[in-house]
């Protein structure tokens, strides 16, 4: 009997140690292909199985009982390391818990599209060991339950386990030092401090550098610390007198301009367009714009602004932030997506400021990135969802001709002047299938097929655009009516697999304004919501936003004084402002 009891032991041992093998390699192969670190693979295989170790040491001391719970480190584990994967290759950074925890409704349509786009053939390594212990489980399970291990067992793992922890840590923070050391600090200098054990001041704190800097454990433990803590903060004194001071200097810029056309009793019609590269407007294939009839339009029609280099300043919510920074003229937070983490607020906005009826149209999922809480938000009347944005999209020619269509009933039997605001969504990622006719776009070869699918998509949308104008101009509205066009954030560059559409800044578009600029100085994004205060003469409007309006800025005005070195999206238009913004945010200091 006590043979047979010594030999399931053994297989609880064994079981225990192939858990931690498969475990230990599915983390190191998650750090070597995103990659989180510059460690050899027999370097991140040690560390992985260090992390392994860590995660499933729970094992070695619980009631046999309680044995079965391994199940949950050996899938969550690598279910949340894979999502990370799919994550990063989409955007810069790893996933906030926050994203983690409102996932479900936002991981469809687009979200899941891209996500499937992402997938790699060495994503192999984190799926073949997670279904190898599934199987090994489901045949192994009733054996683990065998007797307890003895205290004095249990007490020699837990030695053990904090000699790993302890010994992982010495040799993260000495790469952390290493690596401070060569971006000019001193952890040694008390005037840049490294700030304790769980702490870095590297030029790009994100999540993707804590967790190579913490190591895994530590990451999941500060991450969900940062999940469940006060989300508001509390105004210091100092603080509220920077805030005073940045919005008092910003209200009072001076206009640059003898005078502004009086837009004011004029409809507003803001366009939203989906990952819209400045290139859509500079570059040709096939000897043709991208977008001929925008460019066309451009060209003929007078009192046209175009802006051709605005700095996308969106932070992981992409499409989401685009629209918060043109609907409230705040920046978003950089650490998570405003429309997952600060729903209620009642934000200063464009409809708030220019009091009239206001309806916005969406083709995307109503539930992703809370649409429907933040249209309210923003002070719109009404959202149009995708159900009858896009119907008959087949027929019309795609999304984009569709929402313009549908989009035109309800725009003429709105009372005037109102605010109507497009999102569109032709232009998405990913641009790997392109499923309507092609045209002249494949002749030409200088692109790649991802590029000659996004080329097709713009026209898609330029198609919309002609068929949208020319309904405004049959309704009698296009003349008294200033029209914006703007993209929500600059297509991904990593889906854009190609040297011809290089350029991550996206163009502004402003028709019937009453006055002709055009200028190749560099903006931001939030420089559109002063710009159209200031033309539709709503410019003493209680919030005039952190960005400047384009007839107050001498970058615009006086093109002598434009700046011609590169521009940080995230230093534009002022680290104050960024700061001012954030701080406003966090305290909620719009109100709740």
């Amino acid at each position: 009997m006590k043979a047979i009891d010594m030999k399931r032991d053994k297989f609880v041992l064994v079981f225990g140690a192939v858990c931690w093998v498969l475990l230990g390699v599915q983390i190191a192969a998650f750090n070597v292909i995103c990659p989180i670190n510059d460690f050899s693979i027999f370097g991140n295989f040690l560390l992985g199985l260090s992390e392994s170790i860590l995660l499933l040491s729970p094992y070695l001391v619980i009631s046999r009982k309680w044995r079965w719970t391994i199940v949950f480190p050996m899938v969550i584990i690598p279910l949340f390391l894979y999502a990370n994967a799919l994550y990063l290759r989409w955007f810069p950074d790893l996933m906030t818990f926050d994203l983690i925890a409102g996932g479900a409704s936002n991981a469809t349509g687009t979200v899941a599209d891209g996500a499937l786009s992402c997938v790699k053939g060495a994503d192999a390594w984190i799926i073949v060991p997670l279904l190898l212990f599934i199987v090994f489980y489901a045949w192994g399970m009733r054996k683990i339950s065998s007797p307890g291990f003895s205290l004095k067992f249990k007490l020699w793992s837990v030695i053990g386990v904090c000699m790993v922890f302890f010994i992982q840590q010495l040799a993260l923070i000495q790469v952390f030092s290493n690596d401070y050391y060569k971006e000019g600090g001193n952890p040694r200098d008390p005037k840049k401090p490294a700030d304790g054990f769980y702490y870095h001041r590297l030029k790009d704190n994100t999540r993707r550098q804590q967790l190579h800097y913490y190591g895994l454990l530590p990451y999941i433990g500060l991450q969900t610390y940062n999940l469940f803590k006060p989300k508001y903060i509390k105004l210091t004194p100092e603080e509220n007198a920077a805030i005073e001071a940045f919005i008092a200097g910003n209200n009072n810029r001076q206009m640059l301009v003898d005078s502004l056309p009086d837009n004011s009793a004029k409809n507003l019609i803001l366009v939203v367009v989906e990952s819209m590269n400045s290139d859509a407007l500079n570059v040709k294939a096939n000897g043709r714009p991208i977008m001929p009839y925008l460019t066309s339009l451009i060209d003929r029609e007078k009192d046209v602004i175009v802006m051709d280099s605005v700095l996308s300043q969106v932070g992981i919510g992409r499409s989401s932030d685009g629209r918060f920074i043109y609907q409230t003229g705040l920046l978003p937070i950089t650490d998570n997506p405003i429309a997952l983490k600060f729903l209620d607020h009642e934000y200063p906005s464009l409809s708030k400021a220019l009091g009239r009826e206001s309806v916005e149209f969406d083709g995307g999922d109503p539930i992703q990135w809370n649409k429907l809480e933040l249209s309210k938000k923003y002070g719109f009347s009404q959202l149009r969802t995708r159900d009858e944005v896009i119907k008959n999209m087949k027929k019309l020619g795609g999304k984009d001709p569709a929402m313009f269509n549908n989009a035109l009933p309800v725009i003429e039997s709105l009372p005037q002047p109102f605010y109507v605001a497009l999102n569109t969504m032709d232009m998405h990622d990913p641009y790997n299938e392109f499923g309507w006719k092609r045209s002249d776009v494949w002749q030409d070869t200088a692109f790649s097929e991802s590029e000659r699918i996004y080329i097709e998509k713009c026209r898609q949308f330029d198609a919309g655009l002609s068929q949208l104008i020319a309904g405004l101009k049959k309704a009698n509205l296009y003349d008294n009516s200033v029209i914006v066009i703007t993209g929500d954030h600059n297509a991904r560059p990593n889906c854009l697999n190609g040297n011809r559409l290089v350029n991550t800044q996206i163009p502004l578009i402003i028709l019937n304004s009453g006055i002709d600029l055009r200028s190749h100085a560099v903006i931001g994004q939030s420089d559109l919501y002063p710009t159209i205060l200031d033309l539709m003469g709503a410019a003493d409007y209680k919030w005039r936003g952190v960005g400047v309006s384009l007839f107050r800025n001498p970058a615009v005005m006086n093109p002598s004084d434009a700046k011609t070195e590169s521009v940080s999206p995230y230093d534009y238009p002022s680290p104050e402002a960024w700061k001012v913004s954030d701080l406003l945010i966090r305290s909620a200091s719009f109100g709740n």
